[in-house]
Parts: structure tokens; sequence; C-alpha cells
């Protein structure tokens, strides 16, 4: 309950702060998305189903700047439970991943380099050791470079994670939780290395008193044509202190095909 009440006011206090920002007068300013998503079936020696998606939007405005994502990835694997009947299975899943990013920035004035920002996140993975995470962080942000060619932002705040330890089927209630103060760095760099092609690294880590969680992100286009673009993307997510029977790292890699909408 903690949660959602601090989910909501985080949420609400965000709405309005972008409902302004529209209101200022960026009306020439438009959203910037784009989409991808994926599905894999897998038969014969392997008897697979995955699916996966991911969404990045942003709108960059005089003084406000809005960040969302929402990924997901789900994937399920035919086993034979009973031996002694070998063409019966069923299907167990064994991933399933869920992640969701709202980020909005306050310009310290047109020009400034310099900017206020604050940023909800909320992850749900069934196989990392916990149930889900969620943490809510404001503080400084500057961005140090910014050219044709590249930028550079720098973000560091404090804020709050809390964290469901046991495996159950819902999305924010949680018998047994453990919540701390967090210390939120961040780094996102963009290099566009030519008209057709653009690399993008995001780094960020939250820092408590017992634990530390770190998401690195690299994302390579490359345009095909004005919409789409083939993308070659690495994920990584490390806990310090993992859980156990978890690793300590989570590594993921894909390539594929993304829609963008301007």
């Amino acid at each position: 309950m903690r949660l959602i009440q601090v989910a909501a006011v985080s949420v609400v206090t965000v709405a309005s702060a972008a409902l302004f920002a529209a209101e200022e007068g960026a009306a020439d300013r438009k959203w910037e998305a784009d989409l991808s998503a994926g599905m894999v079936l897998e038969r014969g020696n392997a008897d697979t189903n995955e699916v996966n998606g991911n969404l990045s939007a942003a709108r960059e405005g005089d003084l406000w700047r809005n960040t969302m994502k929402l990924e997901g990835a789900n994937k399920e694997e035919a086993v034979v439970v009973d031996p002694a009947l070998p063409d019966k299975k069923e299907y167990l899943r064994t991933k399933e991943r869920y992640y969701g990013l709202y980020k909005l920035d306050r310009k310290l004035g047109e020009n400034s380099a310099n900017y206020l920002f604050n940023v909800f996140t909320y992850e749900k993975d069934a196989f990392s050791g916990f149930q889900y995470q969620a943490t809510y962080a404001v503080g400084l942000g500057r961005r140090w470079i910014e050219n044709e060619k590249h930028t550079l932002d720098a973000e560091v705040g404090p804020g709050y994670r809390w964290q469901c330890l046991e495996e159950e089927s819902g999305y924010f209630g949680c018998a047994n939780d453990e919540n701390q103060a967090i210390l939120r760095a961040a780094l996102k760099y963009k290099w566009l290395i030519s008209e057709s092609a653009d690399f993008r690294q995001e780094i960020s880590s939250d820092i408590g008193r017992d634990s530390r969680s770190t998401r690195a992100e690299s994302i390579l286009n490359s345009k095909i044509n004005s919409h789409f673009s083939l993308r070659v993307r690495y994920l990584l997510e490390h806990e310090s202190t993992a859980a156990p029977g978890a690793k300590e790292a989570d590594h993921e890699f894909s390539v594929g095909l993304v829609y963008t909408i301007l």
C-alpha cells in the first residue's frame, strides 16, 4: 500500500508538471517514439514460445524534457513432466520481465545546461530473486556536452527504493519487503555517427546502504528508411547483493527492426 500511495503521488505530480509544460508554449514540440516487438517460436528439438517488446518516447521543450520507456519479455518452454509419458509436455515460464520508466526534467533556463529531474522506475522480474522493485528519485543534472554530433548528460540525487523479496503473483502487494533510501547517479550519451546511424549509451546506478543496482543499456541504430531502422541492443543489469539462487548480472543481447514514430 505504501508503494501504491507514493507511486500515485509521484504520477500525479509528474502528470501535473507535464500538463503545465505542455501549456507553457511548446506547441510545436512533438513526441518522438520508437517501437520494436518480436516473437520467437521454436519447434522440434526445442519447444519454446517467446514474445518481447520495447517502447521509448521523448519530448524536448524549451524548459521541459519528458522521457518514457516500457519494456517486456516473456518466454515459456515445454518440458516433460512425467518420464513415463515423454510425449506429454507442459509449458513452464522460464522468463518474465517488465520494466517501466517515466522521467521529467525541468531546465533552469532556456539556454541553461543545468536541470532538475525526477524519475520513477518499476521492474518486475520473476527470475531475479525479487518479485519487483521500484524507485523514485529527484536531483540535479547537467548537460556537459551538446553539439551537432554528441550530447552527454550527468545526474545525481537522492531517492527511495522498494523491493519485494518474495515470489508473488501480484505486482504491488508484498508480505516481505525491503525499503531504503538511495543515491541515484546516471549518465546518458548520444553520438550521431552519420545521417543514418547513431549510438546511445545510458547508465544508471541506485546505491543503497546494503546494495547497489546498476542498469547499462547500449544501442546502435542504422536507418533503413525514414521510419525503419536496424537496431543492435545490449542490456546489462547488475545487483551487487544477489538473492539466493540468483546471479548478480543479467545480460541481454538483441538484433531487430525498430519503427520510429515522428
